[in-house]
């Protein structure tokens, strides 16, 4: 592996903050999720860990060696002897461009670290208040059954004294709301926890603040390359480039620095100036088992980083293929079943009333016609989903987030 040479490593980090910079352009989420996300502790914490990253990157980009100063005092008799020197090592071994590449590299890896962070969380968020939407809205069929239930019996008492329905029915009838209240709980634990579970992701609001456009999941997706510049891809490419940095590191420790120093001082009454030199002899060692860990640690970062692109194109195309499928069936849904449900339930009823259907028809009919309702509700949930781990997996949804700026060092501390 070739040396990371200075155009390369300031090529990748002039790249990787201009991406960063160009999210804010992308059409945003709603300020609430927004500051929901920014202020959530893993954002937070994720932030705090950039910080310190540029901080170690600024450190690393200081020049490697500090001029020492030395003073020396003697007593030769009656007279007084001193020197005062001043040395300097000097970096023949290139080691602070070295130190210069994990600098670029660590800063760069800070702002694709911290934005990979709130990306997730905002995947998660979403995800939660889409469970949650689904868990609502059970619940309110579940109720709304469990009232029809409840009126049918009415009915079927009303009709039992005027002698058209027998006990039977009215039993099959009472039946049938015990079963619907047994649903309703159910849909209400569900909406507990969905609820609990969301509650746990937010800082700044309660869940009936937050609200969000169905067209955040009307997506037209398409696979192109933007994929690539996803954060958690780039992060492990500058992972990659900081060992490759690290190599450069290790090989400079392979050439000695040599040390320079002048003195001045008063001998015997006459002024004296000298000149030192000086140069560790690596003989016992030359660091090339270093060098070799090194570039051995920096191919198998190499081939992570090409197992995960693999990993994330693969799990890329199947979510459009995913969300392709899903947003036709729910669209299918919509069309041939969505439009008909409130028809449906007063055929079904008026048919019953009017004696065309028994009560267990009846009963049987009403129920098919909740697993619809119901299959349209998971259908629906199962679109949003699909849309969100769409718009995650193709950075879209990164792209929607604006993030407090992090500390960036000067154009004079990158070279630039």
């Amino acid at each position: 592996m070739g040396p990371f040479s200075t155009h390369s490593k300031r090529l990748f980090i002039a790249v990787s903050l201009a991406i960063s910079s160009s999210y804010a352009n992308a059409q945003q989420l709603p300020d609430q999720w927004q500051k929901t996300v920014q202020q959530h502790p893993s954002v937070e914490a994720a932030q705090q860990q950039a910080e310190a990253l540029i901080q170690q990157g600024k450190q690393l980009n200081q020049p490697l060696y500090n001029p020492s100063l030395s003073s020396r005092l003697e007593r030769e008799g009656d007279i007084n002897n001193y020197t005062v020197g001043l040395s300097q090592t000097l970096d023949w071994s290139t080691r602070n461009e070295a130190r210069a590449s994990q600098s670029d590299a660590m800063t760069a890896m800070a702002v694709s670290i911290y934005r990979q962070s709130a990306t997730s969380h905002a995947k998660t968020l979403l995800n939660a208040y889409v469970q949650w939407l689904d868990a609502k809205q059970r619940y309110a069929l579940a109720e709304q059954q469990e009232k029809i239930v409840k009126q049918a019996i009415s009915l079927v008492a009303e009709r039992r004294k005027a002698g058209d329905l027998g006990a039977v029915d009215e039993q099959l009838t009472v039946l049938a709301l015990s079963r619907q209240l047994q649903q309703t709980a159910a849909a209400y634990q569900q909406l507990q926890s969905a609820e609990a579970e969301l509650n746990a992701l937010l800082t700044t609001s309660d869940v009936g603040q937050l609200s969000i456009n169905e067209e955040l999941f009307n997506v037209e997706p398409a696979l192109t390359t933007r994929w690539q510049q996803h954060p958690a891809l780039k992060a492990a490419y500058l992972q990659w480039q900081l060992k490759r940095a690290d190599v450069d590191w290790k090989r400079s420790l392979t050439t000695a620095n040599p040390t320079i120093g002048v003195e001045a001082g008063e001998s015997d009454n006459e002024t004296v100036v000298g000149l030192s030199f000086s140069i560790p002899l690596q003989i016992r060692n030359n660091y090339s088992d270093a060098v070799r860990a090194a570039n051995s640690e920096a191919v198998a970062e190499e081939k992570r980083l090409i197992a995960l692109r693999q990993q994330w194109q693969a799990a890329l195309k199947s979510s459009l293929n995913n969300y392709r499928f899903v947003k036709k069936q729910w669209q299918s849904w919509q069309k041939d079943f969505q439009s008909r449900q409130d028809e449906s339930m007063q055929v079904i009823e008026q048919s019953w009333l009017a004696g065309d259907l028994s009560t267990t028809d009846y009963l049987t009919a009403m129920q098919q016609q909740l697993d619809s309702q119901f299959a349209g509700i998971a259908l629906q949930t199962q679109y949003r989903l699909a849309a969100i781990e769409w718009l995650y997996r193709s950075g879209e949804l990164s792209k929607a987030l604006t993030l407090s700026p992090l500390s960036q060092p000067t154009n004079a501390e990158i070279g630039e």
